[in-house]
């Protein structure tokens, strides 16, 4: 409902519908909410790096060739690393595929989840 000034002020974000979704179904693990609230962080990241690209000089190309033979950015290789470190510390994956990488990722087996491999 919006406030008097006409700005909602209780509003739904992603995480909030995702965990009351989750309270629905008590067998729920909860890991698909913490692969998805890690994802969303790695978005935010990936988010406030484009913002502040110019100054952090994140424009142009990284000087390297991805598997389908483009050039690849700057911001491709940060964005790439911030999703794949945001994963890996969210225990809830054992393996992932990226265009900026050759081989799959494998998780190490201290921090592997059970159900989800990413592409």
């Amino acid at each position: 409902m919006p406030s008097e000034y006409g700005i909602e002020t209780d509003s739904v974000t992603l995480q909030r519908f995702v965990l009351n979704e989750q309270r629905k179904y008590p067998e729920a693990t909860g890991d698909l909410t913490n692969l998805l609230t890690c994802l969303l962080t790695a978005v935010k990241a990936i988010s406030s790096a484009v913002r502040k690209a110019g100054l952090a000089q994140l424009y142009g190309v990284a000087g390297n060739v991805n598997v389908q033979g483009e050039e690849v950015k700057k911001l491709d290789v940060l964005s790439n690393e911030l999703m794949i470190n945001m994963l890996k510390s969210s225990y809830t994956v054992c393996a992932m595929v990226s265009e900026e990488d050759e081989n799959m990722i494998e998780v190490e087996v201290g921090k592997q989840g059970r159900p989800f491999r990413i592409g």
